[in-house]
């Protein structure tokens, strides 16, 4: 290898070990093969020999006694390569790193528990101004087929591509290192099992849709907060393993340009509602001492308030209503400008403007 091996991971000559992992790490997982399936042929095979690359130069930096040898001379001695390079000896089984990105691994043909799922559930302005969340919330999940019991059909047989382990190992020499990379299955999607007589209700798959209804109750519900209902996800294709979990998780469910929830720096929530309010009033105001009175305003909870507006008001200012079950209130006030006006109007603004100029 003719090409500087620090110089292929990105790396100064006097990296730490540490330093060199992570660089590997990083490099493998951008030009791994799985990774260019998208690409055009040109580009696969560029990433190709770019991962053969990265791989080879680990092998060496990675061994103290061959990395010592390189850092004084250079090169690499050919007796110090024999045995190959395994890949899933790099730096403590890469393959979970891969498992973690891809979701892949050779236990996928192993039974597993069902698969836990989240759902979004809107929550108004009216069930935080009532501190209650209190309702029935139904939605669908992955029940085990009952024609099938899970198996998908019959005439089930052993992955021949894959001897069953639902991985494809391949091997290829680079210099003088042995890569072994595995990929998932595509015969049998990594299940190591393929199935000859697949089921008409599932489709083979070993599941089918099933609506069910959990009952939420939540005192205080807040944006963001998440419940969790053991055993209500999705079940296990295997009768005697336990389903996975539901966890619901609380979003917003109103208009966020008109609401806004925001604590103080205690702790105590606001919520605050922006009010259209006309530019006349802004300035006149609503008090009883101009004759026009309060105005009523009904809150996000249904219940009316009288509301009077302080003269002078300005963007963005706010009226304190009180408190609902623990919570303040608070208007903001919007001043609204008209987008036409009469003739009339238009004299009576010019006579201001004239006499305030």
């Amino acid at each position: 290898m003719n090409k500087d091996l620090y110089e292929i991971l990105g790396l100064s000559h006097d990296a730490s070990e540490n330093d060199i992992k992570k660089a590997f790490r990083k490099l493998s997982l951008k030009y791994h093969p799985d990774r260019q399936k998208d690409k055009s042929e040109s580009e696969k095979k560029e990433a190709e020999e770019k991962f053969k690359e990265i791989a080879a130069a680990y092998s060496i930096l990675s061994d103290p006694e061959k990395k010592e040898h390189y850092d004084r001379f250079g090169t690499v001695d050919e007796n110090m390569m024999q045995g190959g390079f395994d890949f899933n000896d790099m730096f403590g089984d890469i393959g979970s790193v891969f498992e973690r990105m891809f979701g892949r691994s050779n236990r996928q043909s192993q039974p597993q528990k069902g698969q836990s799922v989240q759902m979004q559930v809107p929550i108004t302005i009216e069930d935080i101004l009532n501190s209650k969340i209190d309702r029935d919330v139904k939605f669908d999940i992955k029940a085990r087929c009952t024609e099938c019991n899970g198996t998908g059909g019959n005439g089930i047989e052993v992955c021949p591509h894959c001897n069953g382990t639902g991985q494809i190992v391949e091997s290829y020499r680079s210099g003088f290192s042995i890569i072994q990379n595995s990929h998932l299955c595509q015969h049998c999607n990594g299940t190591g099992k393929i199935i000859k007589n697949k089921c008409k209700k599932c489709n083979g798959t070993g599941f089918v849709n099933k609506e069910i209804s959990v009952h939420l109750s939540v005192n205080y519900p807040r944006p963001g907060q998440t419940i969790k209902f053991p055993g209500k996800g999705y079940e296990s294709k295997n009768p005697n393993l336990p389903n996975g979990d539901l966890v619901i998780e609380l979003l917003y469910g109103y208009d966020t340009n008109k609401y806004k929830i925001s604590p103080d720096n205690f702790g105590n929530m606001t919520i605050y509602e922006k009010v259209d309010v006309p530019y006349y009033d802004c300035i006149l105001g609503t008090g009883k001492l101009i004759g026009s009175g309060t105005f009523k305003h009904k809150l996000a909870n249904g219940k009316e308030v009288s509301v009077s507006i302080p003269k002078y008001s300005q963007e963005g200012q706010q009226i304190d209503i009180g408190s609902f079950n623990g919570l303040k209130y608070k208007l903001v006030i919007h001043v609204k400008l008209p987008t036409y006006i009469n003739a009339k109007e238009k004299e009576l603004i010019e006579q201001i403007k004239k006499e305030n100029s």
